[in-house]
């Protein structure tokens, strides 16, 4: 039996780094001629036509061309290889970790340069599906008893990898369908501003039974004294939202809205403080700080986004001051409730930007579970 790969715990940086090349950078190709004649080709877009995909292909090379896929959450651990390899992402949304931390839609190209640390997460919807290609010698894991890859020692789980993990899923975040529809121009029709407000309003009443559910569980005095501030500075934002709207009734009632914000709620009557302190410091108030600095440029005349803006990074560094004080903490189970709560948001905020757009009503043949995920 030849050895399994081995743990590897290396501290050399490559001089050479990986690249990200998103397809759009790619010269495009859409007819040609031959013969006199004029040939449509779709859209053709050759890798060596972009210099740095040229200067990374090698002009003689031994294919291996594998498909791969991580599923949301999915993680493939970072590790390190002696060959040049590619990632294209064909479908879906990742992460790539490691030497490199940045998101991946479909179209994107990992060019990964040998002995660079990297691996992926699964994001989105569905995590992704990509092609993995190597351009000399055997395929990563064409020997199943030798392969050529090494695994490095994963780092400890301390708040600074906490940390870490927080800022991936802030990073997925930013590709939600909510932030993507402040880029649209769905966003400047008043119909789908007016809605969006409206589905707003309505978690920010929701917003408002979280942390109070949070303070009347009671628990360690720090928290206690901690979620009683968080009131004082949160208490009423709701009615400012519904001012801000001409007091219009809030009508709108959807199921997936509810069940999303009844999750957050339900956690708060049912976890510990350290848990709570998470949900509401490092998912609710970290995922507010983005998406209200990014609506405070759609909605420079409602004074609510322009607040929670500055606000919600002083409540995210509340959470943090909390936890940092606190001994003995269980970073496996802390990883498993940031998970849980960034994607529970996911779920909340997409189908917050489809009412928005759309409104509540549901076509018969539409995939319910589909649309909200």
């Amino acid at each position: 039996m030849k050895p399994n790969p081995q743990i590897v715990d290396t501290k050399e940086i490559p001089s050479v780094k990986i690249q990200l090349i998103p397809r759009d950078e790619i010269p495009s190709l859409t007819h040609i001629e031959i013969g006199g004649k004029t040939h449509h080709l779709g859209v053709l877009k050759d890798f060596r036509k972009h210099p740095r995909l040229a200067s990374f292909l090698p002009e003689q090379a031994r294919l291996s061309i594998s498909w791969t896929s991580l599923k949301p959450g999915e993680v493939l651990s970072v590790h390190e290889h002696p060959t040049a390899s590619m990632i294209i992402v064909c479908e879906g949304e990742g992460e790539i970790i490691g030497d490199c931390n940045q998101s991946l839609k479909a179209g994107d190209i990992a060019a990964i340069p040998p002995n660079n640390k990297h691996g992926f997460i699964g994001r989105g919807k569905k995590g992704f599906w990509g092609l993995s290609i190597q351009f000399e010698g055997l395929g990563l894991y064409e020997d199943r008893e030798a392969p050529r890859v090494q695994f490095l020692k994963c780092p400890p789980k301390d708040f600074d990898y906490f940390l870490q993990q927080q800022e991936i899923y802030k990073n997925s975040y930013r590709q939600s369908d909510l932030l993507k529809l402040l880029e649209t121009p769905f966003i400047q029709d008043p119909l789908v501003q007016d809605r969006l407000l409206e589905v707003l309003n309505s978690w920010a009443n929701w917003f408002q039974r979280i942390i109070f559910a949070r303070a009347a569980m009671g628990g360690k005095l720090k928290f206690q004294e901690s979620a009683e501030d968080h009131i004082r500075e949160e208490i009423g934002h709701n009615k400012n939202l519904l001012m801000a709207r001409n007091n219009k009734p809030i009508q709108i009632w959807d199921p997936i809205l509810e069940a999303a914000a009844s999750w957050f709620y339900e956690q708060m009557l049912s976890g510990t403080d350290e848990e709570c302190t998470v949900l509401v410091h490092f998912v609710l108030e970290a995922s507010g700080e983005i998406f209200h600095t990014e609506a405070a440029k759609i909605f420079p005349h409602i004074e609510h986004f322009q607040e929670h803006g500055i606000d919600d990074n002083k409540h995210f560094e509340m959470g943090c001051s909390l936890l940092k004080q606190t001994i003995g903490l269980d970073f496996n189970n802390f990883e498993k409730i940031l998970q849980q709560g960034w994607r529970m948001m996911e779920i909340l905020c997409n189908r917050m930007a489809y009412i928005a757009k759309y409104g509540t009503e549901i076509k018969q043949d539409e995939d319910i579970t589909e649309k909200a995920a």
